[in-house]
């Protein structure tokens, strides 16, 4: 069975929640935020198309929570722990009817700069993600909190927003 980037990437929602218990995360500088991304198979090995994918995201503190947590996807429960600059994700949600395991780590090096490691337990196998999340400034024109997608020449190019129905 192949497992696609963006159905480990849509499993984390960049994460997932339903119920979260304990913690909450520190606020991330609100603006545009370069997210560098790996995601590895099972076996070991990086999946087709990626390695270091970049994509694009305008944070607000009405939608940073969502982005490590997906603002209630598949989710029925999960956990948030930690304090100061480390924090933990830890849950149950479901994958296109599968039971699905997400262990996700955070380490806030500053309100500009986070970095995420995740281990997604899936029925093939355990899937990694790590992610160097860095702020880069205001969001560009055009975006509005919540957005997602790419830059190209230079202008963004929207692929989802975090607040669409689809994510909630």
């Amino acid at each position: 069975m192949k497992i696609q980037f963006t159905a480990v990437v849509a499993v984390l929602g960049f994460g997932m929640v339903h119920a979260a218990a304990a913690a909450t995360l520190p606020a991330r500088a609100p603006g545009l935020w370069q997210s560098t991304t790996t995601v590895t198979g099972a076996d070991g090995k990086p999946l087709p198309n990626a390695t270091n994918v970049v994509t694009v995201s305008c944070v607000d503190p009405a939608t940073d929570i969502k982005f490590f947590t997906s603002n209630g996807s598949s989710c029925t429960s999960l956990d948030i722990s930690g304090s100061g600059t480390k924090y933990a994700i830890n849950g149950s949600c479901t994958q296109r009817g599968k039971p699905v395991q997400i262990h996700e780590t955070l380490d806030y090096a500053s309100p500009q700069s986070v970095k995420l490691q995740a281990k997604v337990e899936l029925p093939v196998g355990v899937v990694t993600v790590s992610s160097q999340l860095q702020w880069q400034g205001d969001c560009l024109a055009g975006m509005v909190p919540g957005d997602e997608g790419n830059i190209v020449s230079g202008a963004f190019s929207k692929a989802d927003n975090i607040n669409d129905s689809g994510n909630l």
